[in-house]
């Protein structure tokens, strides 16, 4: 019984999740059951992965990774830091050597209103903070360009 009840109510998430995507008008793939792949259509055609992740809801945007070469860290670790501080529903964070903007929302209490406000505040925060990260932001290989 308790497998089925778990199940329901991440079906239901699902499927209030898929709604505010769709209220949006948000071009999306679906990854998983409740993971999309969602397309923001700002600036810099930002791509955030929605999951649910029972208890929250996660938020997530790899920004650039950081190579052995990535000059001068401790000013981009500072830089993040003060962008941080701008942020109103997510944050820089680092997973490994990739850089990420986050953020993440009790999927019990994640209302319409609380979606796209992640979404907003991730999409202008990438098209605003981007150009101030340049200098750190690895040039593509030719690997990577094609």
């Amino acid at each position: 019984m308790c497998g089925l009840a778990r199940a329901d109510t991440i079906m239901s998430h699902t499927d209030t999740l898929e709604s505010y995507i769709r209220r949006m008008e948000l071009v999306h793939e679906p990854l998983d059951d409740g993971t999309w792949l969602v397309s923001t259509g700002n600036l810099r055609h930002t791509q955030i992965v929605v999951k649910i992740q029972e208890p929250i809801v996660l938020f997530t945007t790899p920004v650039f990774e950081l190579r052995e070469d990535t000059p001068d860290c401790e000013a981009l670790f500072r830089t993040l830091l003060e962008l941080n501080e701008e942020l109103l529903h997510c944050a820089y964070g680092l997973q490994d050597r990739q850089l990420l903007l986050s953020g993440a929302h009790p999927v019990e209490t994640l209302d319409f209103n609380e979606f796209q406000a992640m979404i907003d505040d991730m999409s202008m925060s990438l098209d605003s903070h981007l150009e101030q990260l340049a200098r750190w932001r690895p040039s593509p290989t030719a690997e990577e360009a094609t």
